[in-house]
């Protein structure tokens, strides 16, 4: 669990004595001055799921992982780590095109291939979903920007190896593309997040139908109530009169009601960068010819070391990865089934 190792990480980055508990809890003893910023008792026991006793439930939204921004700020804001380096191996360029690409409407024929040292960027969000209730969570995504694709690799910097000394940090030049990369990212995050917050959607499109239903039914035997009266022989001009502007009156409390209800169930999906990586690693280009009828154009995939396949491909539309596309009849954008 990524707030588990976070936790713990920092925790013992500030001076902490961190240990495993029962139920995948952690045991801390902190000194007094890491204590006095944290709000840590002299032993805490903390847990990530919720309901075990004797501990402190933490999630992203825990006062504590507030509080060890205190722990954050003294890391310094850029690192240089240099990690071992993953070898490149020879590849079939043109039969992982031909397994890997799927072009619901068109063709592709592999072109060429060539050998480069890739800079990937990697960016961490903090993301929160609101609706009537709230999630959220931590996602990392990295990209290629030079081929606008998504790598699946997880960050394979050691916390530990970062230095302790802020001025011994180098900026890399702005040579790296992660301007580029930013709206890639952005895209990439989301799709991410999609599946992971399906089930609280789904409870919430359960929990909006209820109250649509329960509100169409309240009005609507108001209304049938008004019109039967309204249907009465011998009626009076002015009870008639009355009963119409209630009808009216119903009619509008619906609609304010229903707006209500539309605003309350509302999704908001909120991303915050925590932290961008930046990441060289050897990896191929591959040309690729994308044809759709009589137009054509060139499209290039690449390929790394660690996910050993072909990276998913950025939608020319949405910008989000696809595994496989559509293609224009004219411009042939690369595009997804949206």
């Amino acid at each position: 669990m990524l707030i588990e190792r976070l936790t713990a990480d920092l925790l013992a980055r500030g001076g902490a004595i961190v240990d495993s508990g029962p139920s995948q809890a952690l045991d801390v003893i902190a000194e007094p001055a890491l204590r006095g910023i944290l709000g840590l008792q002299e032993f805490e026991r903390l847990s990530f799921e919720p309901g075990v006793a004797g501990a402190t439930f933490i999630d992203y939204d825990a006062p504590l992982v507030d509080r060890l921004a205190a722990v954050v700020n003294g890391l310094g804001r850029v690192a240089r780590v240099q990690p071992a380096t993953v070898p490149r191996k020879p590849i079939d360029a043109a039969a992982l095109i031909d397994r890997s690409l799927t072009i619901h409407n068109g063709v592709h024929r592999y072109h060429s291939h060539t050998a480069v040292d890739a800079t990937y960027v990697g960016a961490t969000f903090e993301y929160t979903v609101l609706a009537d209730e709230r999630m959220g969570g931590v996602v990392t995504t990295w990209v290629n920007p030079a081929t606008r694709s998504t790598a699946s690799f997880e960050s394979r910097i050691d916390p530990t190896s970062l230095p302790d000394d802020p001025e011994a940090a180098k900026a890399a030049e702005r040579t790296d593309g992660s301007a580029a990369a930013w709206p890639l990212a952005v895209a990439a995050a989301r799709a991410r997040i999609s599946p992971v917050i399906a089930d609280f959607l789904e409870r919430l499109r359960r929990r909006r139908e209820r109250d649509v239903r329960r509100l169409r039914e309240y009005y609507e035997e108001i209304d049938l109530e008004i019109r039967r009266r309204l249907s009465r022989p011998r009626l009076d001009d002015d009870l008639r009169r009355r009963e119409r502007d209630r009808l009216d009156a119903t009619h509008r409390a619906f609609h304010t009601r229903g707006v209500e209800v539309a605003d309350r169930y509302r999704v908001r999906l909120h991303l915050s960068p925590i932290a961008v990586w930046l990441c060289r690693l050897p990896a191929y280009h591959i040309k690729v010819r994308l044809m759709r009828r009589t137009a054509a154009a060139d499209a290039v995939f690449s390929w790394n070391p660690v996910d050993g396949r072909i990276e998913p491909r950025a939608c020319d539309g949405c910008l989000a990865p696809i595994d496989s596309a559509w293609l224009c009849d004219d411009a042939v954008h690369y595009v997804c089934d949206d």
